[in-house]
């Protein structure tokens, strides 16, 4: 990606094993089957405050948007359309030229390499590639307004070029006629599962109806809720809290909204209350009963983070789906962090892949990660972020028993916060 957010010039995330890297070949990489490669099951990403750790993750998601929405979003009004690209801001090119979308990936034992430049919603250029035998094969190519098909690999295509508008990817297009190449990068697309707010609402949603329906989630999610402290979870149906009309400041339009807000939450009847249960204790440290906590009310921010979260990790496991996630760390132990890569390390039969930012070094260990795992953002004197994982650090060559950790708070490898003597301010 190049030209979007913070970056300004093109990078790459390559999650392709390093050759001289040989450390957790067998526990943290698995092997490409269309050419026999080593690929690398996480990937974490470290960096100062606002160095572009979270503009990483939102280009991603970008891309991922455009890919998935583009066709719906160009019937919507210019003004109200969602997929707005903002371009590398500092530069007085920026603004210019386009910003620029690559991804190489691999579905169902096909490689591709698929992407795209645009610049105000126009498309400025687009590609899609397969290999084949070890061989890269054009399937099209676009320029502008001129789109060339290879008619034999990409017959889905012939007939759409002038059905597609300046604005919508053409591979969206396809996929539209139903496409069956086109359709297959639409669907790989959509295995990248992205998190970024902690306490977003569909996350505990997802959770709570997978632990009431899936059993195995549910023996999945009780071991890790036990190490909390949580025997396991239940549901109740319950009702909204009642607005209290009369506690309301006497103003008529006030009130007026507040009554609405009380015949909707009428209308809508039962919701669903989460409950955790705990075990409860005599005198004598033993055991007497079970009871119920509300889950949302009485659990700590960290407690409702690990379960809502466990959800999409969980169905990234068993689906060999991408799980990227922002400030991994935030609200949860160290050793539950560990315990969420230690899923995708050890426990990954499907070859899931996890991606994520932090703040944590308990994580930035060499008995955790290779030195191809790991990665980090930092500006330049002009403020453009710039991306590099420990294996490509210039400075010097970093061996696989040096200690991370300590080395990255150092400032060795770069990538953390320049602090002044504030206090001289003061002076």
């Amino acid at each position: 990606m190049g030209n979007v957010l913070s970056f300004n010039e093109i990078v790459q995330l390559n999650m392709t094993g390093a050759t001289p890297v040989k450390e957790f070949e067998n526990i943290n990489t698995f092997i490409d089957p269309t050419n026999k490669f080593k690929l690398l099951k996480s990937a974490a990403i470290y960096g100062a405050n606002s160095s572009g750790k979270s503009n990483l993750i939102k280009a991603i998601s970008i891309m991922q948007n455009f890919v998935l929405n583009s066709f719906r979003d160009a019937l919507i009004e210019k003004d109200n359309r969602t997929l707005n690209i903002t371009p590398f801001l500092l530069n007085d090119r920026g603004i210019e030229k386009p910003s620029f979308f690559e991804i190489i990936f691999i579905y169902k034992e096909k490689r591709y390499r698929y992407g795209f430049e645009v610049h105000n919603d126009i498309i400025h250029s687009e590609w899609l590639f397969f290999v084949n035998t070890n061989k890269e094969i054009t399937l099209f190519t676009r320029k502008q307004k001129k789109i060339e098909i290879n008619k034999r690999s990409f017959k889905e295509g012939i007939g759409l070029e002038p059905k597609t508008k300046d604005n919508v990817l053409f591979l969206t297009v396809a996929a539209q006629f139903d496409g069956q190449r086109s359709n297959k990068v639409i669907d790989w697309f959509k295995k990248i599962k992205i998190l970024s707010i902690p306490n977003d609402p569909s996350y505990q949603l997802y959770s709570v109806n997978l632990y009431k329906t899936n059993e195995q989630f549910r023996d999945f999610s009780n071991s890790v809720l036990n190490s909390l402290d949580i025997v396991n979870l239940s549901t109740e149906e319950g009702v909204p809290v009642p607005i209290d009309i009369n506690k309301i400041p006497p103003d008529k339009n006030l009130r007026s909204i507040f009554a609405a807000i009380g015949k909707i939450q009428k209308s809508q009847g039962k919701i669903e209350k989460i409950l955790s249960w705990h075990k409860k204790y005599d005198s004598e440290k033993n055991m007497v009963e079970k009871i119920p906590f509300d889950f949302n009310l009485q659990e700590s921010e960290g407690t409702k983070k690990i379960f809502n979260f466990l959800g999409p990790i969980y169905d990234c496991l068993v689906n060999g789906f991408i799980l990227i996630v922002d400030e991994l760390d935030l609200r949860l132990h160290p050793l539950l962090t560990k315990l969420i890569v230690s899923f995708f390390h050890v426990h990954n039969t499907k070859n899931a892949q996890l991606i994520f930012a932090s703040h944590d070094t308990n994580l930035l260990k060499k008995d955790i990660f290779r030195r191809d795992q790991i990665w980090f953002t930092e500006k330049n004197d002009v403020a453009e972020t710039d991306l590099f994982s420990l294996i490509e650090y210039r400075e010097a060559r970093v061996r696989n028993d040096a200690s991370f950790d300590k080395d990255y708070l150092k400032g060795r490898y770069g990538a953390i916060p320049f602090i002044k003597d504030v206090m001289t301010e003061f002076e």
